[in-house]
């Protein structure tokens, strides 16, 4: 066990806990939070401080709705503890149950006696609303809950290589110490880094009047988090949604009609082998056109009819008549036309797929492709509900061209098993789209209840991690400028 010591003159300590904000792969790790005001009645229930060794005070996250219960250590002359809320409407207390009613900052007063010495711990309380997260659970003792010491277990997560400070004011002593340094180490200022992953007890016991009170960090470290969304979530967002391809786009199609009939919600695809950007508007013929429910006539109309909320386009490989920039002088225009007709509808841009190497031709080869799709991407990025996703690279060998196991003609078609590679980029896309969008969401529905300066800096930090479009703006309209 590592022991870190710190002494001082004073006779009481003070012990402040705080931390870092949300990670999009896992749930919320502590953040410094204001002190609220302690109501006068708040003040009169709690013990004299002469008789106590330390004030402890340290922060947590609940979230609208849930329920906890604390946990303690306690010594064989303790008595059961006393929890004070400041704000009953934000959290409210039942003996050792806390919950947590609406977004906002509320201070917890927890007095522990063990014989004639108390010991107090103030615990800032964030509450957050967060359809995904749920805080670290208080009932099961990680640290021992039958030590000598009487104190406050707060049990909590971190992701690795973040840190946690404790710092400390006054106080007749105060040694930081950590079970597994491996896990979380501690400084000799009381700042905890999270090392590696696992389980770790960092305890801050301080001494005063004879007693020892400890204050203990039951900490879980992870390396990453993911965020459940429902099977049902992304096949009602594929079903509300159109593909349009050529070729690979008709190959894509019968793959995710081979996953069966409700496979991604059954979305409309409009496939064509011979179609491409050059011939959209008819001029080679009705039979290089797209058709939809007896009309054939440019995508961009055809789009109208559909009452989808986005399009998926995968094209290019038909137009590659010339170099990147010559192609995406027809692209851009493409895509602005289905934008200027179709103006709520999402546009998703599939990156063109590599070519096998050996079978490249002048302009429809790997360098030409990339340059293409680059100036592609950067389109994206500028124009707000226009979204990239790269395809390409899943399917690239070491060289840059098409992978020998997604060929099925040693050129630009594709196999069942680069089909599948193509579906799973798109849905993992689509997955971590819905998920920043929710926690977006959910920082701006804190906000809007709780009106704190750190509910707005969370919303603003949430809302940077958008995309430029219309969901984004409707968020951002519910915040101060």
């Amino acid at each position: 066990m590592s022991i870190r010591k710190i002494t001082a003159a004073a006779a009481a300590c003070a012990l402040l806990l705080c931390g870092c904000g949300n990670d999009i792969d896992g749930k919320s790790s502590l953040k410094t939070v204001g002190t609220p005001t302690i109501t006068a009645e708040s003040e009169a229930e709690k013990p004299v401080q002469a008789a106590a060794g330390a004030t402890v005070k340290c922060g947590m996250t609940l979230y609208k709705g849930e329920t906890r219960t604390l946990d303690f250590t306690k010594s064989k002359d303790a008595v059961e503890p006393v929890i004070v809320s400041s704000d009953e409407s934000v959290i409210s207390v039942a003996g050792k149950n806390i919950t947590a009613n609406k977004c906002g900052s509320a201070e917890l007063t927890v007095t522990v006696t063990d014989g004639e010495a108390s010991f107090v711990t103030k615990i800032g309380v964030d509450v957050k609303y967060s359809r995904f997260d749920k805080s670290v659970e208080y009932t099961a003792a990680g640290a021992d809950s039958a030590a000598d010491a009487p104190g406050f277990i707060l049990h909590t997560e971190l992701k690795k290589g973040a840190e946690l400070q404790l710092s400390s004011e006054g106080g007749e002593s105060v040694t930081y110490s950590s079970s597994d340094e491996k896990v979380a180490a501690v400084s000799a200022d009381g700042k905890i880094t999270a090392a590696g992953e696992g389980k770790a007890v960092i305890t801050a016991a301080v001494a005063g009047n004879g007693k020892t009170s400890e204050m203990k960090v039951d900490l879980s470290v992870y390396k990453s988090r993911s965020t459940k969304i429902a099977d049902s979530e992304i096949n009602e967002f594929f079903s509300q949604s159109v593909f349009i391809g050529c070729s690979l786009g008709v190959g894509h199609s019968m793959y995710l009609e081979s996953q069966g009939e409700d496979y991604l919600g059954g979305p409309l695809y409009l496939a064509l082998s011979s179609y491409g950007i050059y011939n959209d508007d008819g001029r080679n013929g009705p039979e290089y056109q797209l058709s939809y429910n007896g009309e054939t006539a440019p995508a961009k109309e055809l789009l109208k009819n559909t009452n989808a909320k986005r399009v998926f386009v995968n094209l290019g490989t038909n137009d590659m008549y010339g170099d990147a920039e010559y192609v995406s002088e027809t692209f851009i225009p493409y895509l602005d036309g289905i934008r200027e007709e179709n103006p709520g509808m999402a546009i998703y841009y599939e990156s063109l797929t590599p070519v096998y190497i050996g079978s490249e031709t002048d302009y429809l080869n790997n360098e030409n492709v990339d340059k293409l799709n680059e100036i592609m991407k950067g389109y994206c990025n500028t124009h707000p509900d226009v979204y990239y996703i790269d395809i390409s690279t899943v399917m690239k060998n070491n060289n840059g061209g098409l992978k020998d196991e997604f060929t099925s003609d040693y050129y630009v078609h594709l196999t069942e098993e680069a089909n599948e590679a193509w579906t799973k980029k798109l849905i993992s896309y689509v997955k971590n789209q819905l998920v920043y969008e929710q926690r977006a969401e959910d920082a701006v529905t804190t906000y809007e209840e709780a009106g704190t300066e750190n509910a707005l800096a969370d919303a603003k930090a949430a809302l940077s991690k958008l995309e430029d479009g219309q969901i984004k703006d409707a968020l951002q309209s519910g915040l101060p400028s």
